[in-house]
């Protein structure tokens, strides 16, 4: 019989193998430093009394919960294997909500472009989105391919939204250096956050829209 230290080793090493399987096991320590940084930010936002990082908290608290409507749903499918929440439907789902995310991200951008309300940030979170953001970048660029090539859909969403996380903290941390080492309020600030903010929702739905294209060409 197997020792307790051999069994964790052996479960370690199929994690290993298995991207889809790390994904989800991972995705509940990347859920509660999720939570962790949202908590930070919304800090930051309420000391500050900044609109804009107030709003980038709620889109970033958002994409924790999508984190876990996908988890549930694909406990779900395993459970219950109706039509309704199949892997294909569930992912489905989850592009359309992809949109509508997007669709009112894309409405923030376009209110802070014309309006352009930022303030100066604490210094801590400067270096804290710093850390955050290269550790969260770095695992969603690398990660986004290998998720495709596991055609699995609960994987390619967690990856996606993992992607979606990186893009909002990086806008994060663009106007807090902006706010902290320059002047908020100039043109080239907000169009410099503008460019970004329409960069970010172009690609979410770019990611999105292919999404849905390709689960409905399989189920057609």
């Amino acid at each position: 019989m197997a020792s307790v230290p051999d069994k964790l080793k052996r479960l370690i090493h199929n994690l290993n193998d298995d991207f889809t399987g790390k994904t989800i096991v991972l995705s509940v320590p990347s859920i509660l430093g999720s939570i962790i940084y949202a908590a930070l930010t919304a800090w930051a936002a309420a000391i500050s009394r900044s609109l804009w990082l107030g709003f980038m908290t709620a889109f970033y608290v958002v994409t924790v919960l999508m984190s876990i409507s996908v988890l549930g749903s694909a406990g779900i499918s395993a459970v219950y294997h109706g039509k309704r929440f199949t892997r294909a439907n569930n992912y489905k789902r989850f592009c359309i909500r992809m949109i509508i995310f997007d669709i009112f991200f894309g409405l923030t951008i376009l209110y802070f472009h014309f309006h352009g309300i930022h303030k100066d940030y604490p210094g801590y979170t400067i270096y804290l989105s710093a850390l955050y953001v290269f550790i969260k970048v770095y695992f969603a660029v690398v990660n986004m391919y290998r998720a495709h090539k596991t055609k699995s859909y609960t994987t390619i969403a967690l990856r996606q939204i993992n992607a979606i996380k990186a893009l909002v903290s990086l806008l994060i941390l663009q106007n807090a250096l902006l706010s902290r080492f320059g002047n908020p309020n100039t043109d080239f600030t907000r169009n410099f956050n503008s460019v970004s903010g329409a960069f970010a929702f172009l690609f979410i739905l770019l990611m999105s829209t292919y999404g849905l294209i390709v689960v409905m060409k399989e189920r057609a």
